[in-house]
Formats: structure tokens, C-alpha cells, sequence
């Protein structure tokens, strides 16, 4: 696949329009226009400057940041409308620069790409992809920390975040003052796809909070951090409490506040947006906290290595690619399985480029009825890990129980654990009288299921997720090879 999309320098220097103009073109391109008090003082800090660089000595750190990750957030959501020919030639571009960055200043690319016999050079389009080494986890971990960082970054001015580690022991990813503007406007651009405004309240749960930015501060994009160690009941009054106009959560956390909602009763001002995040999003759960907390949840794709890329259409039509920040790639033709790829276009001191991600993924080709000119997935199947491997190779991902579960509608919750080849483990939440559930869904795994496969079904209370862990509703105890990726028809 030749993933069309652009990436908006953020180091290049540019003529800097008046704040004001910018302003009226914000509304044009659907950003409302940000708190008057932050607008006041841009103006104040900026008026009558017009080089970029004048403008950045003369204006607060704060401001200079707001502002720049604001122009990111306008750029990207005028990409998802440029042309497929506009998007290839400023992707191309910005790809090359990437590759020679990396190749001049990265010790690790420069020893993978000279392994290989690759050089910046050989890339002239997308349909040269192939020809870039492809770079792995193992590869990543086993660098030393000075080869992954392009030559003399300043360590005070980075900060590091860290991946969960679910596949192992966790990456550290470093992000320089740049990384961390574009990493944060390619999140926030999502949110606006689906409607997000500069006056909304977002309550994030997570792990680990996030920083809160001067914007923040004064007024614009307010959020609200909750812990996930805390009890759901908590996270339950505190949004009755605050009347979030956004949630954002993992979909296992979502899970969890919807049942705490509904357990107390609770009487909640239901959000606009819920973004569902970091794990697979169920029909089950999107189903269930849509009937309690009053919103559907939008799934988005990311890594904490790239940040958010991939997230779904309001039209239910797969996942759109944020084309503007990254080049993805499905290694297999559309509507199959493949290992998904992505490069990260905006990132410098630490660059991220042709990751395997280790997740599967499907790409869909077609036009989108939303009018969105970006590349698509149709699915994203998740890790290999995160499958049942069958005696000839094959793969069963999540949607393939899911088009076998989702049929009984008494069903809360549900996982299936591969514990040999041959034997599966369904874990199953459902109500005590269950009327021939059991029965019912050991039928339709008989006529599903290969021949030779057996299972057991086991009734739980819940199904408990580790602190900081991911919900993971397919696991497999085998390892993870992945000799195919060829799915198994249901």
C-alpha cells in the first residue's frame, strides 16, 4: 500500500500571519476560536511581528507553544480534504528529510540502514517503502540509549514516557520540545474530527496522569485527571460531579464506569465525546456504555510511541489514518490481515521510522461516504499474541469470536484463552439465569470451530484487568509467532 499523507514541519521557518486573520480561518476550517483571554494575549505578545523568529524571542514559551500546536491542529484538519496527489508529494517530501535526518544523526539508523545497504537516497516516492529496513521492537530495545537519539539532544530539555510493556519489558520513548507539540496536537486533532471545542471539559482516566499546559490553566481545553487505581465508584461521582463534556479512557476502564454508574444509580449529564482508547473497543462494551453513559465511545488507535494515528469514522467506516503525521501501512493486500507498519513523520530526536507495531491490521481502498480523503483500515486485529493459533498456522483475531458471541446479547463480558493448540478457555460474564446460554454458545463453537479444537466455558463474576494492564479479550499462551496471518473463515 502507498499511504498517502503530509506532515507539517514544525522547524522550518515560515511568514507568521496576524493572530486575528488566523483566528477567522480557524473558524473556516472547523477549530472554534480559542478563550479571548489567551487571544488577548497572543496579540499583546506578537502584534506587529511577522518572522517567526522574532515572534518566538518576543513571546512567552507558553504562548509561542499554544499557538504552534494550534497551526498544527488547523493544518492536519485541512489535510483530511487535500487531494490524494497534494497529500503524496508533501509526504514524499517530508519522508526524504526524515530519512536523511535519521541517517546523519541517529547511530541506530545509521547501523541499520548500513547492514542493509540502504541509503536516504534510494527513496524518491511511497513506492520506494520496501526498500527501508524495517525497524522491531527487539532492535529498539537493544539499542543503547545514545544510539536512538539523534546527535547532541539536550537531555533538560526532553522528557521520557514509557510503554506499557505488555509484550515484554517496557520501551522508553524520549521526546524532545518538538516531539512533545506534535505528538499532543496529533491527539487533540482527532478530538476535533468528531467535534471537539476549545471550552470543553475532558476527564482523562489513566495510569499515569499527563501534563496540564498553560492553556489549560486559563481556560482553554480543560481536563481533569483521575486515576485508574482508584475505585470506578469514584470516577463515577467525580464525572456526576464535574459533567464532563469528554471522557477519555481505555474501553476496559469505560467498561468498569459504566457498571459503577449503574450499580449506584447515578444520575450523570451525559458527555458529547467518549474516546476510547489503548484497547480493543467490544460491540459489547461500546453497546453497554452508550446505554449508560448516554454517548457512543469514538475508538482511536496510537502507540505511546507515536502517538494517536488511526480513529474511527463517524459513519461506522473503519478507521481513518491521520495522514497528515503519519505513513501507515498494512503489510498484505486490502480486506487481509497483515503486520501494520507506521512511520512517524514529526518526530526528531527520538525518530520512529517503519515501526512494526506488532499489531494486525486490515487496509480498505475504497472511498470513504464521509467525503475524508485519508487512507483507511477497515480493522485493526491487534497483536499477534492476541490471537488463537490454529494447528496449521492459521489465526483467529477478536472479531472472529466476536461475530460468534455478540449474537447473545446476555453476554457482559467475555475473553478466550488459548492454553494448548488445540484447547481454548472461554471466560463468560452473564447473569445468573442464563437459560441455555452455555449450551447455546457451545453450539455455535461447534459449527465455527475447526475440527479437533476443544473448549471449556467458565462463568465469572468479572474478568479482572491488572492495574496499568490492557484488556486483552483473545490471549494466547503459545508465544508469538507469527508464521501466518492468514484468518480463519468464519
Amino acid at each position: 500500500m502507498d499511504p498517502q499523507g503530509r506532515w507539517v514541519s514544525i522547524l522550518a521557518p515560515s511568514r507568521l500571519q496576524r493572530r486575528r486573520a488566523c483566528v477567522h480561518s480557524g473558524l473556516e476550517s472547523g477549530i472554534q476560536p480559542m478563550n479571548p483571554m489567551f487571544l488577548s494575549t497572543i496579540s499583546q505578545a506578537g502584534a506587529g511581528l511577522s518572522a517567526r523568529q522574532r515572534t518566538a524571542a518576543r513571546m512567552p514559551a507558553a504562548c509561542w507553544d499554544g499557538w504552534m500546536t494550534y497551526r498544527l491542529i488547523k493544518r492536519g484538519l485541512a489535510s483530511s480534504h487535500w487531494s490524494a496527489e497534494h497529500l503524496r508529494r508533501t509526504q514524499e517530501r517530508a519522508l526524504r528529510d526524515l530519512l536523511v535526518h535519521a541517517y546523519s544523526h541517529v547511530p541506530l539508523y545509521r547501523s541499520l540502514y548500513d547492514d542493509a545497504g540502504f541509503r536516504p537516497e534510494h527513496v524518491r516516492s511511497l513506492a520506494d517503502l520496501d526498500a527501508i529496513p524495517i525497524l522491531t521492537k527487539d532492535r529498539l530495545k537493544s539499542a543503547a540509549p545514545h544510539e536512538m537519539l539523534s546527535d547532541g539532544t539536550d537531555a533538560g530539555d526532553c522528557t521520557s514516557v514509557h510503554t506499557s510493556g505488555s509484550t515484554g519489558s517496557p520501551l522508553r520513548i524520549v521526546l524532545g520540545t518538538g516531539d512533545r507539540r506534535w505528538q499532543r496536537a496529533a491527539a487533540w486533532r482527532i478530538l476535533f474530527e468528531h467535534g471537539f471545542r476549545w471550552t470543553d471539559r475532558t476527564m482523562e482516566i489513566r495510569m499515569t496522569f499527563g501534563e496540564t499546559f498553560f492553556v489549560q490553566r486559563i481556560g482553554i481545553a480543560p481536563k481533569d485527571w483521575m486515576s485508574i487505581l482508584d475505585p470506578p465508584e469514584s470516577w463515577a461521582a467525580r464525572v456526576a460531579e464535574t459533567r464532563p463534556d469528554v471522557i477519555v479512557a481505555g474501553a476496559g476502564t469505560l467498561h468498569a464506569l459504566a457498571e459503577a454508574v449503574e450499580s449506584l444509580g447515578t444520575m450523570l449529564h451525559p458527555p458529547r465525546l467518549i474516546i476510547s482508547d489503548s484497547e480493543t473497543l467490544s460491540a459489547a462494551t461500546r453497546s453497554f456504555v452508550r446505554r449508560v453513559l448516554g454517548s457512543t465511545p469514538i475508538d482511536v488507535y496510537g502507540l505511546v510511541e507515536v502517538s494517536n494515528f488511526a480513529w474511527e469514522c463517524e459513519r461506522g467506516q473503519g478507521f481513518h489514518v491521520s495522514a497528515d503525521s503519519h505513513i501507515v501501512e498494512v503489510a498484505a493486500p486490502p480486506k487481509t490481515p497483515g503486520p501494520l507498519i507506521v512511520t512517524a513523520l514529526g518526530m526528531r530526536t527520538m525518530p520512529i521510522i517503519r515501526y512494526d507495531t506488532g499489531d494486525f491490521a486490515e487496509q480498505d481502498v475504497t472511498a470513504c461516504p464521509c467525503g475524508r480523503r485519508m487512507p483507511r483500515l477497515s480493522r485493526i486485529l491487534g497483536r499477534a499474541v492476541d490471537s488463537v493459533r490454529l494447528p496449521d498456522g492459521r489465526r483467529l483475531f477478536w472479531p472472529f469470536f466476536h461475530e460468534i458471541l455478540a449474537r447473545h446479547r446476555q453476554l457482559r463480558q467475555w475473553r478466550v484463552i488459548q492454553e494448548t493448540l488445540r484447547s481454548l478457555r472461554l471466560q463468560i460474564v452473564a447473569p445468573t439465569r442464563h437459560d441455555g446460554l452455555i449450551e447455546h454458545i457451545e453450539a455455535d463453537l461447534t459449527k465455527a470451530l475447526p475440527a479437533g479444537m476443544t473448549w471449556t466455558i467458565e462463568r465469572v463474576d468479572h474478568i479482572p484487568v491488572p492495574a496499568g494492564a490492557k484488556t486483552r479479550m483473545v490471549t494466547s499462551q503459545l508465544g508469538t509467532d507469527r508464521q501466518s496471518t492468514e484468518e480463519y473463515p468464519s
